[in-house]
């Protein structure tokens, strides 16, 4: 997230620096609403437990883009926060569809 911008090859909307953005909060998103799902088991706290982790991780990630202004060879980047915030969203679809899968298998 901080490296110089001219380590990656150049493009806007498609490159390994936007991939990488999305991959990491993907990750990011799904391992903290994981682990909201296993602090309690109460049926009414889940979907704010996902709530919760989908809402840390788009603030974590434009607190990031808004820090990189200050980071030499960096700045502030709109396509970088959608980037974040993709994968923020689609780690959260990939972890409901995960819990889903696994509950099936074990019901």
């Amino acid at each position: 997230m901080l490296l110089p911008s001219d380590s990656f090859p150049d493009s806007k909307v498609l490159s390994y620096d936007k991939l990488g953005h999305l991959g990491v909060f993907l990750i990011f998103t799904f391992l903290l609403t994981w682990s909201f799902d296993k602090q309690q088991h109460s049926d009414k706290l889940k979907i704010k437990k996902i709530q919760r982790a989908l809402t840390i991780s788009i603030v974590y990630g434009s607190v990031l883009e808004f820090s990189q202004q200050f980071v030499p060879g960096r700045m502030t980047d709109l396509y970088d926060f959608a980037a974040n915030t993709i994968g923020a969203v689609v780690g959260t679809i990939v972890f409901i569809t995960f819990r889903k899968f696994s509950l099936r298998i074990v019901n």
